[in-house]
């Protein structure tokens, strides 16, 4: 098994990819490549992973394993997505001991919801199990009660990787730490980072780690994943243990965190630039305030308290650092579940209140809309959404002026809340970003079905 290059590249991954593969730096950069590796293409239909692999798929699909492989998205990804405990140590969060199956209300006429993409005007059922998006699972709760689910690519029972939505759960615990005078985030990230000290981290406040506005040099960009020296490809072979290229050397996710520069020109708070170290550092910001790790603060005060079907999964670095920045993996009932915490149908999820009204308070009210506007998920979210959002907050990529807000994963996560209307989507996809692959239109259904719902 090999991560020679970021092992867990993002959402922002997609425009460098489609990028790279129709510009002339395609000759230059590892793309290519890797495109040429068993496993790496689409070959399968997504339906493939709701039966057993073949011992020899398997064992190819291991001996392929590396960063670009996972994340083009093709035959082997759907085993990595599914199968990523098996791949890497993993922390284990375990539910409340009552398990309680959410309701069905299945309304057909959510199927029958129309979204223009590029093949045309296609309903949500036409859309689920069209082979061009690659998706896995989706599911649609309204106060409370399922009132759509799919499963194409996987079975209910499956756990799948949430990859960046998972960057929610950090926003979360970070949010109730503050309400409890916790953290301040006003104050220095080093002053709970003390790792930190005396680095261009004492110029980033926790509230600029939250909302992606840090000023330094590793925003995720076409051009840092492409470099195998960048900050970017530093911290995620760090985060696996694998050489730096420039080196031979094997660094720790944290000295490559030591090992930042400032954007010159641009303090800190001015623009959003998203980075997945910011989570990381958090993450270790958690750890420290609570002095217990991150899976154990997390089943603690979430996990625990939700009425879940199965225990959330969590990579772990080389030195047992959890990765809540991506690599956390549930079923996606237990994802739409989190969700229902945010929402006024949290009883549906959970045993006890996880998150206050005014922890959620705090979400709308930290955003940053000078930011947002013109950064990379500004741009993404009209097509995404088929509306624009106005400001990151939290961890949250998108909220929008209704109350809802959003937070997308690589290969086509997709977690969605509208706590005013009370509405969770949450969806499961291994869509590539080459080959006419990489269009994404779960989230368009998902608020045009909030809406649908909403209308007396």
């Amino acid at each position: 098994m090999k991560f020679d290059l970021p092992s867990l590249t993002l959402s922002t991954v997609a425009a460098a990819l489609l990028l790279a593969l129709s510009s002339s730096m395609v000759r230059a950069n590892p793309v290519e490549k890797a495109l040429e590796v068993t496993g790496a293409k689409v070959n399968q239909p997504v339906s493939s992973a709701k039966q057993p692999f073949s011992n020899e798929f398997v064992s190819e699909a291991r001996d392929n394993l590396n960063n670009f492989h996972w994340q083009m998205g093709g035959d082997h990804s759907l085993y990595y997505n599914l199968r990523m405990s098996e791949f890497l140590p993993t922390a284990i969060a375990s539910p409340n001991d009552e398990y309680q199956a959410l309701s069905r209300d299945i309304n057909p006429k959510l199927g029958e919801l129309r979204q223009m993409t590029s093949l045309g005007e296609l309903t949500l059922d036409e859309y689920m199990v069209h082979p061009q998006f690659r998706t896995q699972g989706l599911i649609l709760i309204h106060k409370g009660k399922v009132v759509y689910e799919s499963y194409p690519g996987m079975k209910s029972t499956d756990r799948h990787i949430w990859a960046s939505s998972a960057k929610t759960t950090v926003g979360l615990i970070v949010a109730m730490l503050a309400e409890e005078n916790k953290v301040d985030h006003s104050k220095s990230i080093t002053h709970y980072v003390p790792q930190l000290k005396k680095t261009v981290w004492d110029d980033v406040t926790v509230l600029d780690a939250l909302n992606h506005t840090t000023g330094l040099d590793n925003e995720e960009t076409l051009e840092s994943i492409l470099d195998p020296d960048s900050a970017v490809v530093r911290f995620f072979g760090a985060g696996f243990g694998s050489p730096r290229e420039a080196t031979g050397e094997v660094e720790s996710w944290l000295d490559v965190a030591k090992d930042q520069n400032k954007i010159n020109g641009e303090s800190a708070g001015k623009r959003f630039r998203y980075a997945s170290l910011n989570t990381t550092v958090l993450t270790l910001m958690i750890e420290n305030i609570e002095g217990k790790p991150w899976v154990d603060v997390f089943e603690e005060r979430v996990w625990s308290k939700m009425m879940a079907r199965q225990p959330a999964l969590f990579n772990l670095t080389p030195d047992g650092t959890a990765l809540p920045v991506g690599l956390m993996s549930s079923t996606l009932e237990d994802m739409a579940r989190f969700g229902l915490l945010f929402t006024p149908s949290w009883e549906t999820s959970a045993v006890e209140p996880v998150v206050s009204n005014e922890m959620l308070n705090r979400i709308y009210n930290s955003g940053n809309q000078a930011s947002y506007k013109g950064s990379s998920k500004y741009e993404s979210a009209p097509s995404m959404f088929n509306d624009q959002a106005k400001y990151q907050s939290y961890q949250f990529d998108f909220v929008f002026s209704d109350g809802a807000i959003a937070k997308s994963g690589n290969l086509g996560q997709m977690l969605y809340i509208d706590p005013v209307k009370d509405f969770v989507g949450v969806v499961f996809s291994t869509n590539p970003y080459h080959s006419g692959f990489g269009e994404f239109k779960a989230a368009a259904y998902m608020r045009a079905a909030s809406q649908m719902l909403s209308t007396p």
